[in-house]
């Protein structure tokens, strides 16, 4: 393939996997996402399947069950409305696509998922012993540039040859300022995903517009208000972080996208490396 071509479908791929995160509550009908990036049906089957490891109906489907499991996190949403929010028209047809992929019903499957979490916890070796978090409104969306990572959750070198691409990209386009903010989107939860299916957007805020090729995409991060817990020490510790804000967690969901922001990146001496974690909330 030339790599005109490459990057040409790169950017449709893009456009795919981030409408589809986007509308999980809507019908994804496979004319409806061609027309998205103005191709045939079958065009866009050979194009996603070239660059997912399953299907895009197996990949919707995924999405769909494995989100439903942060909206059930949120006791106050019944699995109707979590079956509506995730594009079922009723809890029925939800529960068993649910179990067809997990192997078990929503019900039985939250029965034993915080067990799993304080067991984690409890027998982490980077146990998190006070958990404080301070309220932020953020008052303006974050226009970001990503470059979009799948694969096991915080591994070395994927992540560090992402940003190296990362910080490249916008040096070439001079979008570096002192205002630039250095982002991390989890799209996938690892203790829910399989670890090869975990997607990781490393993204950096732009101030001016940026048009992206190839690997690189562009995405709004909502403005609203925040939860906000630090870690201070190796991104190692992140993954016990979210786990321990699972089980301790007292406030109200909104929907939003949960983001971290890395304040000091400090590669020598990682004990220095500073990370906020946002969890939208009401």
């Amino acid at each position: 393939m030339r790599r005109n071509t490459e990057s040409i479908y790169q950017q449709k791929v893009n456009h795919i996997i981030d409408y589809i995160s986007a509308n999980l509550y809507n019908p994804l009908k496979l004319d409806i996402l061609a027309r998205q990036i103005h191709v045939s049906q079958r065009h866009l089957l050979r194009i996603m399947n070239s660059y997912l490891d399953e299907s895009i109906y197996t990949y919707i489907a995924r999405q769909r069950v494995e989100r439903s499991i942060l909206y059930m996190q949120a006791k106050d949403i019944n699995l109707s409305k979590i079956a509506e929010m995730v594009g079922y028209n009723n809890p029925q047809s939800f529960s068993k696509a649910f179990k067809k992929h997990f192997g078990i019903s929503p019900r039985a499957y939250m029965n034993t998922f915080q067990d799993r979490l304080k067991g984690y916890v409890k027998n982490s070796d980077n146990l998190i012993n006070t958990l404080e978090c301070e309220i932020c409104e953020e008052k303006e969306d974050l226009e970001l540039i990503y470059i979009r990572i799948i694969g096991k959750y915080g591994e070395d070198k994927p992540y560090e040859t992402a940003w190296n691409k990362l910080v490249c990209f916008l040096k070439d386009n001079q979008a570096i300022s002192n205002e630039t903010r250095y982002i991390g989107l989890c799209y996938d939860n690892p203790n829910v995903t399989q670890s090869e299916n975990c997607r990781f957007y490393a993204c950096a805020s732009v101030n001016k517009k940026i048009t992206p090729t190839g690997e690189f995409g562009s995405i709004k991060l909502q403005k609203g208000k925040f939860a906000v817990y630090i870690l201070e020490g190796s991104y190692s510790g992140l993954q016990e972080l979210y786990n321990t804000i699972s089980i301790n967690f007292d406030h109200t969901l909104r929907h939003g996208m949960t983001f971290e922001e890395y304040i000091s990146c400090s590669e020598e001496n990682k004990e220095k490396q500073i990370t906020k974690v946002y969890i939208p909330i009401k």
